[in-house]
């Protein structure tokens, strides 16, 4: 599985429309408002590699790779209530079910709740975020978090969006490691092209306490990521690319013995990854992801790289 289910769970995602520049009203605008829902579904299947089977959240790290089946299928929808208010909803469950290590089987459950009121290039929101996580069948973690944030077109081509999070981890096996949390995100999204091509760039802050305070700590993070559509032979394409850096300070932790430290669990992580997708169909996209992690920590057991590669086929509606 990819080594860190909560980096999966715990990513604000956040899309942005081009603003419109022109103000003169067409005879479609000028038709009374109608709420309107709008739902969409999709489902995925295709193949994986994994060069490092991990658990990192329970310090599970293994040296051996394996290979496997991926399934993902997910249903959002979305109320518009009025012309500035939305309510969106979304479930999505993603599995990856390994030929030889079965201990390494996940299931994730992902579900949340937005609802936002935009005004004069203004946009306020909260969110509500939840996850479940089974290895190998079991019960492995719920995580829940609420967020708040605003949104702003800083021009008709620039999108600024701010939120502030709390957020609660609860583990099936490991209690101590059950844990409260706080944050903050600032992200900038920039297109060009028409709107073709985006560009992204983000900063988090994060703090946890935890129920054993070996595994309190404060982090940062950055983000980037740029995407492109485009044309080709009729058919439509999507790249993109990104860089994932966070670095985790844990405090500090000494022993009975004349005051010992205990080696310090600090760490910092750089991911980059890459898409490809292709549209052979209005409804089917072919789908290609390569992933690539380099995961340094103060303890050597936690020290570690891994590269995911993925093939698959996703019909949407």
């Amino acid at each position: 599985m990819k080594a860190v289910i909560t980096a999966t769970l715990c990513v604000f995602s956040a899309q942005a429309v081009l603003a419109q520049t022109n103000h003169v009203k067409t005879p479609e605008q000028n038709k009374p408002f109608k709420s309107s829902l709008e739902v969409n579904a999709d489902a995925e299947v295709g193949v994986l590699s994994n060069s490092a089977l991990s658990v990192q959240e329970l310090d599970d790290i293994s040296s051996q790779s394996d290979s496997g089946i991926k399934t993902a299928a997910g249903v959002n929808a979305k109320w518009q209530l009025t012309k500035g208010a939305k309510l969106t909803s979304s479930y999505q469950f993603e599995q990856q079910d390994y030929d030889e290590f079965d201990q390494y089987d996940l299931d994730l459950h992902q579900y949340g709740l937005d609802g936002s009121y935009s005004f004069n290039s203004h946009e306020l929101g909260v969110r509500y975020d939840g996850a479940k996580a089974n290895v190998d069948g079991e019960t492995f973690l719920h995580f829940n978090q609420a967020s708040a944030y605003y949104g702003h077109f800083l021009n008709p081509h620039t999108y600024l969006r701010m939120s502030i999070k709390t957020k609660a981890k609860r583990f099936a096996t490991a209690k101590a490691r059950n844990a409260d949390g706080v944050g903050a995100d600032v992200a900038l999204y920039h297109f060009i092209n028409n709107g073709q091509t985006m560009l992204m760039a983000a900063l988090s802050a994060d703090k946890e306490n935890a129920d054993d305070n070996q595994y309190d700590f404060n982090g940062y993070g950055f983000t980037t990521k740029v995407t492109h559509k485009f044309t080709a032979f009729n058919v439509a394409n999507k790249v993109g690319a990104g860089w994932r850096y966070q670095n985790k300070d844990y405090d500090e932790q000494t022993t009975g013995d004349f005051f010992e430290q205990i080696p310090s669990r600090d760490e910092h992580r750089n991911v980059v990854n890459a898409f490809y997708n292709l549209a052979v169909f209005e409804h089917v996209t072919l789908i290609a992801e390569a992933e690539y992690g380099d995961y340094q920590s103060k303890l050597s057991s936690n020290t570690y790289t891994q590269s995911v590669l993925s093939a698959s086929v996703k019909v949407h509606f």
